[in-house]
């Protein structure tokens, strides 16, 4: 996807004539939702004020920090109570103002530490009203659209510079923030209070005053109506991928039109609604997940997370490569991705830095599930010629069969890319790289560590059966490239501080897009009658989603 539909920097390849027919099949249960049962709601966060927050042992606050906290705005700030914000508030609901004021208070407290709230990838950006260092007021709410059981997330940063300002009034740059800590839990659902609650920070000092409730929602269908379209971030031959608001909770998503004739006219439909099914199956922290699905008589929709840190392709060109530590980082989230959906027996198929986003703080985001094989057991083979070129396997090129290891092969010319700024057998005539990628011998440059070496030799082995993850993405975690470095316990749960966090004003800022489509107009484009028969829409049956639904294949 990479926000993106069609073709990307990147093409992908694929030959659908030979795919086989998507099968059904059952929820499969994931950690973070243990009964495998999918669940629909409105789930409103309530996060008032911390106390006891700190520094990281052995940092200083930064200069510009202390500057403003000597300021007479700051000691105004730091005379805000819960009472003077609910007054405040009162007073402008009786004058019926429905100003910004809180929101200018906001952005006016940059020196207060800020927190960044992200549920089943949905992120917050959460600036305090008033207070101090170690006593921030925040008095604010968020609403949640939930469509399964997951963990929320707050994470609290301090800026290290005052941040400049964009013609919104928005901070432009917070990429050098200070972490300060966090704290993660999963809500219960069958057993919650309307009672504000102090949580305990687990990574950091302090604790957070939070309140947590949910109303069920009995499956309500969705139209293009129940989403306000902000900007256009992405466009392809099938479609466009707007960035949206949902009217009832304010969330901000992607939400990616696909038109039916398009798709139909193509063969694309097993995999527009492999697609389908793979997102809303998925649980992990570093896969975007599927919120909604809907459809009209001539569009598919697919509600999306918004991820708005860049692609991580956009991040490579502009820095050539990464060190090793990043590319270590990367590389260590999406194995965690790729070994949670061949839990699910999918083998992904189309590995590259095109699809793969990064958020808000700085962790990966796998998207574009177009070309994913499903129910593809261990010793389960396909035949099907598809990816993109520079990451295509060898037993993909020779055309004997591949199975699950081609992800593990993909990962390590994305690993290698990373490191080197180019895939290891790269060439502009697509037909010679293919024989680079039989015939060649790897080649490292002086800067590539021995460990670096050892496990790209593994992972890019062009014999399937010794290839380093053919039993597993144990195998993997256990060479000495991830495992003296890497606590993937940690990793999984999001708590390993990213080494780079994007250059982006908020959760919900698009300047790491596409200019070209970021000044389109965002308009859900008529479509005149698809005239496809009752036959081929009945192939679209099944296709909508909204949590409550058990997502089994529909074709």
């Amino acid at each position: 996807m990479s926000w993106k539909l069609g073709r990307s920097k990147k093409s992908s390849v694929t030959n659908l004539r030979s795919e086989d027919a998507v099968t059904g099949r059952s929820t499969t249960p994931t950690p973070g939702n243990p009964d495998g049962s999918p669940r629909s709601g409105l789930l409103a966060i309530r996060v008032l004020w911390a106390e006891g927050l700190g520094l990281p042992t052995g940092t200083t606050l930064p200069p510009a920090v202390q500057n403003a906290l000597a300021s007479q705005q700051a000691k105004v700030a730091a005379s805000v109570s819960p009472s003077s914000v609910q007054q405040q508030r009162l007073a402008k609901t009786r004058g019926g103002s429905a100003g910004n004021r809180d929101s200018i208070q906001r952005t006016q407290c940059w020196w207060l530490p800020y927190i960044v709230m992200e549920y089943e990838v949905n992120q917050v950006l959460i600036t305090p009203l008033g207070g101090d260092l170690e006593k921030p007021l925040y008095m604010y709410q968020a609403n949640f659209d939930v469509s399964r059981n997951s963990e929320l997330s707050l994470q609290c940063y301090l800026r290290a510079d005052e941040p400049k300002r964009g013609g919104d009034g928005l901070a432009d740059d917070l990429g050098n923030d200070l972490f300060l800590g966090g704290l993660k839990f999963v809500p219960d659902f069958e057993n919650m209070g309307n009672q504000d609650q102090w949580y305990e920070m687990n990574s950091g000092s302090g604790k957070i005053q939070i309140g947590v409730s949910y109303t069920p929602n009995y499956g309500a269908s969705l139209t293009i109506d129940d989403f306000e379209l902000i900007t256009v971030i992405g466009k392809g031959s099938f479609g466009k991928v707007m960035q949206v608001r949902k009217r009832d909770t304010g969330r901000i998503y992607a939400l990616k039109t696909i038109r039916k004739a398009h798709i139909v006219h193509r063969n694309e439909i097993t995999h527009t609604l492999a697609e389908r099914l793979v997102l809303a199956q998925v649980n992990s922290p570093f896969i975007v997940p599927l919120k909604f699905s809907f459809q009209s008589e001539q569009k598919l929709y697919l509600v999306l997370a918004f991820v708005n840190g860049g692609e991580l392709f956009h991040h490579l060109q502009r820095e050539q490569r990464f060190n090793e530590e990043r590319a270590r980082f990367y590389s260590a989230e999406l194995l965690l991705a790729l070994e949670h959906l061949h839990e699910l027996d999918v083998v992904y198929r189309d590995l590259k830095p095109e699809n793969i986003l990064l958020d808000f703080t700085g962790h990966i985001a796998l998207c574009d599930f177009g070309l994913c094989k499903l129910n593809m057991k261990d010793n389960d083979k396909t035949n099907t010629f598809c990816g993109t070129p520079e990451y295509l396997a060898p037993e993909i090129l020779c055309g004997q069969g591949y199975d699950k290891t081609i992800d593990w092969w993909t990962l390590g010319v994305l690993l290698y890319e990373m490191l080197s700024g180019l895939p290891p057998f790269y060439d502009e005539v697509t037909d010679t790289m293919y024989q680079k990628i039989l015939n060649d011998p790897l080649q490292f440059g002086a800067d590539i560590s021995s460990e670096a070496q050892s496990i790209l030799t593994g992972l890019l082995n062009r014999d399937p059966q010794q290839r380093l993850g053919v039993h597993g993405a144990e195998e993997i975690k256990s060479h000495p490239f991830f495992r003296n470095h890497i606590d993937f316990n940690l990793l999984k749960q999001k708590k390993i501080h990213p080494p780079f966090k994007p250059s982006v004003a908020s959760p919900v800022d698009v300047s790491n897009f596409d200019t070209v489509f970021t000044t389109e107009a965002p308009v859900d484009s008529f479509v005149e009658d698809s005239n496809l028969s009752q036959t081929v829409q009945a192939q679209f049956s099944g296709f909508s989603y909204n949590g409550t639904n058990i997502p089994i294949s529909p074709v």
